[in-house]
């Protein structure tokens, strides 16, 4: 049903151009350029891209006001998918909200000398935005276009300054749980789009050079969908991203509120990563949020709180033996409680001497190290006793 609906509402989008013309007349209109408007309706809730919340998700500073007509979407289809010398990228996509639905614009050049006007086309549309938003731009599609700028002599070309790169907070908040965080992966397991008949990156470059060869546009076609759908994609990832962050309270996965939580503790957010971490724990990830939070509350000088939370690990059977390697320490440190400190360790010696505990390399120099803290300690709690 969401797959198809995802078409539905693709089949939405109005091309405000028809489809390219044959290859001889299209040629007089020298690169080739296509438009589409696809309806609002197919994006998160747009109030949530405030400057704090931006500046929390890309960590860098923001215009003080934002509106979505000021956000450009980027992406590129080059000639290779590692970048260097004598990587040019052969086709452009850009989109951006107005009034009346989401623009997605698109150039292609048919051959190499019409690099310059596609830079340039694009170079004017690029100074109506102050954000530029892209995925894995920073390091591959922004590079690139600044290099085929140069190339071709195209002075103060205007790229904004103020770069938000979905790529890396997408990392952060869904890397634990999705494990890949390529954009395919991200729109269908997120937004649930899934692509038929889709071309693979892979196979883009190849493609182009057919085209080349044989003057057939129809198989670029596929290219032109697939850049499409990814700025589309883009677009609706980012403004999700910015509802995650900005509502964590509607964040149904465990997983997502643990890396969100550990990000904003990154940030020195210490109020929202708390607030993350309490409900990672109500969503099952119990042990390793109270281990973080302890730790920050730790590091806060609040050694009776970070107590606690060790305890409850206890209690809860979470987590045990680093919960008590952990109030060993604590013990011995901060409440200066060396018979506290000894009967912790001890604690967790027992704990890993379980029979039905595998016991690897690991584990035996997690003994080995304990072993050593609780002679340390009866040394230490004898010699106070002198």
């Amino acid at each position: 049903m969401a797959n198809l609906l995802n078409k539905l509402r693709m089949l939405d989008a109005q091309p405000s151009k028809p489809a390219p013309k044959p290859q001889e007349e299209q040629r007089e209109l020298a690169c080739y350029r296509s438009e589409a408007v696809f309806p609002l309706s197919l994006f998160a809730d747009r109030s949530h891209a405030k400057r704090d919340v931006l500046e929390s998700i890309f960590g860098c500073p923001f215009p003080e006001t934002i509106a979505p007509e000021d956000v450009l979407f980027l992406d590129t289809e080059t000639t290779g998918l590692s970048g260097g010398v004598g990587t040019i990228a052969f086709q452009i996509g850009v989109g951006y909200f107005t009034a009346s639905g989401f623009v997605v614009e698109q150039f292609l050049m048919h051959d190499y000398p019409e690099e310059p006007e596609m830079l340039r086309l694009l170079d004017g549309l690029m100074q109506r935005f102050t954000i530029l938003c892209t995925f894995n731009g920073r390091t591959f599609d922004v590079p690139l276009l600044k290099s085929r700028f140069l190339i071709n002599r195209i002075a103060n070309a205007h790229i904004p300054e103020v770069h938000a790169d979905v790529l890396y907070p997408a990392r952060r908040m869904w890397k634990l749980r999705l494990k890949s965080c390529r954009l395919g992966n991200l729109e269908e397991q997120l937004l649930h789009v899934q692509r038929d008949d889709d071309l693979p990156g892979a196979l883009v470059p190849q493609t182009y050079f057919q085209y080349l060869k044989d003057g057939d546009f129809a198989p670029l076609m596929k290219i032109l969908e697939h850049n499409k759908q990814d700025i589309v994609s883009l677009a609706q990832l980012f403004y999700f991203l910015c509802s995650q962050v900005d509502q964590p309270e509607r964040i149904c996965e465990g997983e997502d509120l643990f890396s969100l939580a550990k990000a904003m503790e990154k940030r020195g957010e210490r109020e929202k990563a708390m607030k993350c971490y309490r409900m990672s724990a109500e969503k099952g990830l119990l042990g390793e949020s109270y281990q973080a939070m302890a730790r920050l509350e730790k590091r806060q000088g609040n050694c009776d709180a970070a107590v606690k939370l060790y305890q409850a690990m206890l209690t809860q059977g979470k987590e045990p033996v680093a919960a008590c390697e952990a109030l060993a320490k604590l013990y011995e440190h901060q409440l200066k409680d060396i018979a506290g400190a000894l009967s912790y360790t001890r604690q967790a010696l027992l704990l890993l001497s379980e029979p039905t505990l595998f016991h690897d390399a690991t584990v035996q120099e997690r003994q080995k190290a304990l072993q050593y803290r609780y002679s340390r300690l009866r040394r230490k709690l004898s010699d106070q006793s002198r």
